[in-house]
């Protein structure tokens, strides 16, 4: 990955500001009742209001501009008229293109009716995503954000789903490093300043093995447990990461 130039570092934080704005809104609106569908066209608004572009609409064939994935589902879930229940647990995942640059973030909650137990699973995710962030340095190594994103999912009994990772970003919604949820310190490509990553924990709160769905994108747990998606855009500087997608 080639570390990016100050312009495009300052469009990279608009377009990450913008998206915060609009997960935050979406956050908001999943309410008990409220369909996925519903969500989606609304995020769609929400693009044209800020002009910036849904990053996710088309991207390789995907049909809706919005990622939500309820209970077991792990990622990629396609926005359907399935209305939200009290106690789901909903990982909203999003992205957005201003000035040819991408930036993506998700989050999980529970609607309604919280659990103890869930609420711990949730906060495991966002813990690993969060330990992960920190290790983003320059000088230190993408193992090492992998190492410090697994061990607190590991310490809390739950695991990390192997086949999906984080990634860099920039041009490409996709870019060389990619991030995995797991791994050994000092390892992978160094990291360096201006570089743009899209730090991602994917969690399940059983076993770690995963199934696709026939509709191609769906990704969900093998058991039936419950998944969490954490992810955040960041910048690497010469001292803490900059999260660009900071809601």
């Amino acid at each position: 990955m080639k570390p990016k130039s100050n312009v495009e570092i300052d469009y990279m934080r608009k377009g990450g500001s913008i998206l915060a704005k609009i997960l935050s809104n979406l956050r908001s609106n999943t309410k008990i009742g409220t369909s996925e569908n519903d969500l989606d066209l609304l995020s769609k608004d929400l693009c044209k209001s800020f002009s910036v572009t849904p990053a996710f609409l088309g991207y390789k064939g995907f049909p809706k501009a919005l990622c939500i994935s309820i209970n077991n589902k792990v990622v990629h879930g396609i926005p359907s008229e399935y209305k939200i229940k009290d106690g789901d647990l909903v990982s909203l995942d999003f992205g957005v293109i201003y000035k040819g640059l991408y930036t993506d973030a998700a989050l999980s909650f529970q609607v309604g009716s919280k659990s103890e137990d869930v609420s711990k699973f949730i906060n495991t995710g966002r813990l690993s995503r969060d330990d992960g962030i920190k290790q983003a340095k320059a000088g230190l190594r993408v193992g090492d954000i992998s190492y410090a994103m697994e061990r607190p999912v590991v310490k809390n009994g739950y695991s990390v789903v192997k086949e999906l990772t984080g990634h860099g970003i920039g041009y490409k919604l996709h870019e060389d490093p990619f991030i995995f949820g797991y791994g050994k310190k000092s390892t992978g490509m160094v990291l360096k300043k201006g570089m743009t990553l899209a730090i991602e924990s994917m969690i399940n709160q059983g076993r770690p093995d995963i199934t696709e769905d026939d509709d191609g994108w769906t990704i969900r747990t093998k058991d039936g447990s419950l998944s969490t998606h954490f992810e955040h855009t960041i910048l690497i500087t010469d001292s803490e990461p900059e999260i660009l997608t900071l809601l």
